[in-house]
């Protein structure tokens, strides 16, 4: 880029001034705050760039390739570095000093132009406040029993069918299909340091030219073998089903023990069969990536389930650098409109890989991360919650129906016989559930522990009950504060933010016939707090989809078809413009040719 519109003459003066060095994959080029007097031209391999921020995790820039260049800044500027730059795989680059720089400037007028151009492109990027994401291309996929190894296959389709290229470098004999990606076979007999050289050369020669590398290997050998093997990957995938999770669990700790920066991009994938519908928990803390991946397989290769295409659509959304989050709001019995709006999303092949719920939301949430399909929610929860006759046929009936579950603790029994003691890490996808910590005034998010508990927090309504004494907490509805929780998404790693408001419109009957009860005023007190909650967030929302749910009242779970209705005809009039955004997304996910 540089060098684009030199001549010969110039070209030959700019190959004198540099000075070619080579790295290893995650070895540091450069360092953020350091002192510096040179800058880089990328010849072969790629880099990863980020900035350090104050208690927070590294913010990431950019990656860069053949032919780009950095560290102009420090010669332009007060000679410290202001980025730290890091070999993602075996990377060669030319080095520019200070001095030649600036010789360069002055008699090769084109040079200056080019840098001039790239300096306006990058700021035009950071004006557009597009947030990136790592978007790893040589991917290690470690095998730790017969069946984990359909992964690659169905990957490398999943890939395919999105337009990239893929090789697969395998130490597997049998055949991998689909049979339009290249695979390389890693000849088993060769010497270690032989296998490990193999590898790393073709990663380097894949990575000039195709999209994807697949490193495709069993987790034989030493714990020091392994990591050699697997050093050149940017990410590495410990691929384990239920069954054979401790011994698969021992072997990665004891390579994270031999290779601590390995096992910090390493991510554990649970390959769940089609009867699974928690992953387990780890048998024990690893040092290792956060988030897992729950994978369901199903026996028939021929025969391809709703949930193995979610699950594989989430890891190759993680691979493409996009991941989309759906905000579910509270609002009691209405929060059953959210069941269908995601019936129709589920229906158009919309998924989510984060989800964040509030109150009724959580509810909803944990029915939908937990592997339900909306419709049998819907039946499963009207069957649940619907109050008896008794109380529908008393005056303000339905309030009281609410106040006597909460004072019973009824909702736990209620609930308890479809999760077990499921945990939210168990979940398909992963859930954060809001409440409100009286003690201190803030909002509290759960993604981890006991699902029913975070979900009887988030619905514990403080008129209605009294605060959840747990972990030095007084816990409460998390509609308090923030009725709307899609500002919790992208601190989680949404990149796009879909928002269901089941309260954006307050019913319009209230006071007019009478003079309201006490329990029929604390409610519509608690409907205000969440309208008002409820706008305050929108900020953090890429498309709002708000079901007209005024004409049912705050505890009517009998009418969970009407309401399900109401969800439905909302997220079908936003259909289209979702459908234009997601694809807008989609193109920015897409690697340009090289």
């Amino acid at each position: 880029m540089l060098c684009r519109g030199l001549d010969q003459a110039e070209l030959r003066l700019v190959a004198e001034s540099l000075r070619t060095v080579k790295f290893a994959p995650g070895q540091v080029v450069m360092k953020q705050g350091d002192a510096g007097r040179s800058m880089f031209i990328v010849l072969h391999g790629r880099v990863r760039i980020t900035i350090e921020r104050d208690r927070r995790p590294p913010r990431l820039l950019a990656y860069l390739g053949p032919g780009e260049h950095f560290g102009d800044m420090v010669l332009l500027g007060d000679g410290v570095r202001s980025a730290t730059v890091t070999a993602v795989v075996d990377t060669e680059l030319l080095e520019l000093n200070q001095e030649q720089f600036n010789q360069l400037l002055l008699t090769v007028p084109e040079f200056s132009a080019n840098l001039g151009r790239t300096l306006v492109s990058r700021l035009r990027q950071e004006m557009t406040r597009r947030r990136r994401r790592e978007r790893p291309t040589v991917i290690g996929l470690v095998n730790t029993s017969a069946r984990t190894r359909a992964i690659a296959g169905h990957l490398a389709g999943a890939l395919l069918a999105k337009g990239e290229a893929v090789e697969v470098l395998t130490d597997r004999e049998d055949e991998l299909t689909p049979q339009r990606c290249l695979v390389e076979r890693i000849p088993a007999g060769l010497p270690l340091d032989e296998r490990a050289r193999t590898v790393r050369e073709r990663i380097q020669q894949v990575a000039q030219h195709h999209h994807r590398v697949l490193l495709d290997v069993t987790q034989a050998g030493t714990p020091a073998e392994l990591a050699e093997l697997l050093a050149p990957c940017e990410e590495v995938w410990w691929l384990s089903e239920s069954r054979y999770a401790e011994g698969a669990a021992n072997r990665l700790r004891e390579l994270a023990g031999a290779a601590a920066d390995l096992a910090a991009r390493t991510h554990w994938i649970w390959i769940l069969r089609k009867d699974e519908r928690f992953s387990p928990t780890l048998p024990f803390e690893l040092p290792i990536a956060r988030p897992d991946f729950k994978v369901t397989l199903d026996d028939d290769p021929q025969r391809t389930s709703r949930r193995q295409r979610h699950s594989l659509d989430r890891l190759v959304r993680h691979l493409r650098g996009t991941r989309l989050g759906v905000a579910l709001g509270g609002g009691a019995a209405r929060g059953l409109a959210h069941l269908g709006a995601l019936r129709v999303l589920d229906r158009e092949g919309i998924h989510f890989d984060l989800v964040a719920g509030t109150s009724s939301g959580a509810l909803m949430g944990l029915a939908y991360c937990g592997g339900w399909r909306p419709d049998v929610a819907l039946e499963e929860l009207k069957r649940a919650l619907t109050p008896a006759r008794l109380f529908r046929a008393l005056p303000g009936g339905l309030q009281w129906y609410l106040w006597s579950n909460f004072r019973r603790a009824a909702w736990e029994r209620m609930l308890r016989p479809y999760l077990g003691d499921a945990r939210l890490e168990q979940l398909a996808v992963p859930l954060s559930v809001l409440a409100v910590d009286l003690v201190q005034g803030v909002q509290v998010v759960r993604d981890r522990g006991d699902a029913i508990n975070a979900v009887m927090e988030s619905i514990n309504l403080p008129y209605l009950s009294r605060p959840i004494m747990r972990d030095g907490m007084a816990l409460v509805d998390g509609g308090v504060l923030n009725n709307l929780p899609g500002d919790v998404l992208p601190e989680r790693g949404a990149d796009f933010v879909v928002a269901i408001d089941v309260v954006a419109k307050l019913p319009a009957d209230f006071g007019r016939r009478k003079r309201p009860r006490i329990l029929e005023t604390l409610m519509r007190v608690t409907d205000v707090q969440a309208f008002g909650t409820s706008a305050l967030r929108a900020g953090s929302i890429d498309l709002l989809i708000a079901p007209d749910t005024s004409d049912y009242q705050f505890a009517d779970f009998s009418r969970a078809k009407e309401l399900a209705e109401a969800g439905e005809k909302a997220a079908q009039e936003v259909l289209p413009q979702l459908k234009q955004l997601l694809a807008e997304l989609e193109a920015d996910a897409t690697p340009a040719s090289k």
